[in-house]
């Protein structure tokens, strides 16, 4: 491996406990931690009831909410409201931070927010079969959620839709 800032080869030390490659040369130091910046929305209609999807492709028939990774040069925000608009053919409005997972394995970081549902039609395509809507009342089927993130996702979501809407 070589540096990325003056080409010398790097050289394997110890900091902090970790081995790091390091350039002997200049002093860069490559930290190995990396990661995929990934964006989720989930939107809200009138009613109150969170949008998810229904993907297509090779993950054909699993749920999860409308999402995906962040381009070089997009906010956040921006990502989100792109995601939202390519999958459900709809805008989002009001994008509010409501958690933030990662999964290391995966070096993926997922940055969620709530927001409301706006204008648009939408359309099949590669990526998105049908838009559900569901509520805590009327929950996603579990045996059909995208896998571990989303499972923890939706926990969380019906959760504070649960708790924003107790009377207590």
């Amino acid at each position: 491996m070589y540096c990325r800032e003056c080409g010398h080869e790097l050289s394997d030390q110890v900091i902090d406990g970790r081995v790091r490659h390091v350039c002997p040369c200049c002093g860069y130091i490559d930290w190995d931690n990396w990661i995929n910046a990934a964006v989720v929305v989930v939107p809200y209609n009138p009613q109150g009831e969170f949008l998810m999807v229904r993907l297509g492709g090779a993950e054909d028939g699993s749920l999860t909410c409308p999402g995906g990774f962040r381009e070089l040069g997009e906010t956040l925000p921006e990502a989100a409201r792109r995601e939202t608009l390519e999958e459900t053919g709809h805008a989002v409005v009001d994008l509010e931070l409501f958690k933030v997972y990662t999964w290391d394995a995966k070096r993926l970081l997922w940055v969620v927010y709530k927001a409301r549902l706006g204008k648009g039609q939408f359309v099949a395509n590669a990526e998105t079969k049908e838009l559900l809507f569901f509520s805590p009342d009327n929950p996603p089927p579990a045996d059909e959620l995208r896998g571990p993130l989303t499972e923890r996702l939706i926990r969380d979501v019906l959760a504070d839709d649960s708790a924003a809407n107790d009377p207590d």
